[in-house]
């Protein structure tokens, strides 16, 4: 049952998306390559160890606003867990930032044809006869000194130079809101919401921080710890990448399923090649802000 239920996902999967990974591929084949065989984890192995890039920090100012994050303790949780929890950002940072999100421009489920700010997103929902279930502002380093200012943070870097062993780059940085909203999710978003793992590069690691309290009922994110590097073959070699709850639980054990609740400001550190999920959001908006670094930047967003 599960299985025809995954060929039927996988089949309007291909259909919604087939066009726009065919225009990618001719402008970017080195991405149809990776897409296509990074989920599989030796491969990844394989292409992170002979590709190695020599590690460059001359750039980055010496001091990092996280003075209590011990990088090589993040970097071990990471091989391990593909998670760490608690990196926090300094309150006069965040103040600057939730200034900033008030008044920025987003785009509506992003789709660059529906800009809206805050003040105007109903208006503009109607407009555009959209439900806008998320909001998207792509660049927020080129508009906001304080995220500048964390995307040029030293401690962030040296945490992806080490756990990739290899020179990363901020492959990109974005601020999203999730909105409560009744309506069903649809096309991309569903994936959102359900067990599904990244194909970002052959290594990746994000930082994503909180800019809204978010409790049970906040939209929390769920990470199944271990997932990176124990993933089942099957799932490793299957076209679809989301999966039912109840498949990875029993597969992964419940007591591997991490389901992320914190204060504005905290944030944590993954391998989105873990498993994981958004919960959708029942009784707050959630903000997140993300910090994205990986080997290769192939100016891609999906």
């Amino acid at each position: 049952m599960i299985s025809l239920i995954n060929s039927q996902k996988l089949w309007l999967k291909l259909q919604r998306r087939f066009l726009q990974y065919f225009a990618i591929s001719l402008k970017q084949p080195q991405w149809l390559l990776m897409f296509a065989f990074s989920r599989i984890q030796i491969i990844r192995f394989l292409v992170l160890h002979l590709t190695k890039k020599p590690i460059k920090m001359n750039f980055l100012k010496e001091n990092s606003v996280f003075t209590d994050l011990d990088s090589d303790r993040v970097v071990k949780a990471l091989k391990s867990d593909g998670l760490h929890l608690g990196i926090t950002i300094p309150p006069h940072l965040l103040k600057e930032i939730l200034d900033f999100a008030r008044t920025a421009t987003y785009y509506g489920n992003g789709d660059l044809q529906f800009p809206f700010s805050l003040a105007n997103r109903r208006v503009q929902e109607l407009k555009s006869g959209k439900n806008f279930r998320i909001g998207y502002n792509f660049k927020p380093a080129s508009q906001c000194m304080a995220i500048r200012k964390l995307a040029e943070d030293r401690k962030l870097w040296e945490i992806a130079a080490k756990y990739f062993g290899s020179q990363p780059m901020l492959a990109c940085t974005q601020l999203w809101w999730t909105f409560v909203n009744d309506a069903p999710a649809e096309g991309r978003a569903q994936g959102f919401y359900q067990f599904h793992y990244d194909l970002e590069d052959y290594a990746c690691v994000k930082f994503m921080f909180y800019l809204t309290d978010v409790d049970s009922l906040g939209g929390p994110h769920v990470c199944v710890k271990g997932s990176h590097r124990n993933k089942k073959l099957s799932h490793q070699l299957s076209l679809l990448r989301e999966r039912e709850d109840s498949e990875i639980k029993e597969y992964y054990g419940d007591k591997n399923i991490a389901t992320i609740c914190d204060r504005a400001g905290v944030g944590f550190a993954e391998d989105p090649s873990c498993f994981h999920k958004g919960i959708l959001p029942q009784r707050s908006d959630r903000l997140i802000l993300e910090f994205k670094f990986t080997l290769n930047n192939y100016g891609i967003i999906l």
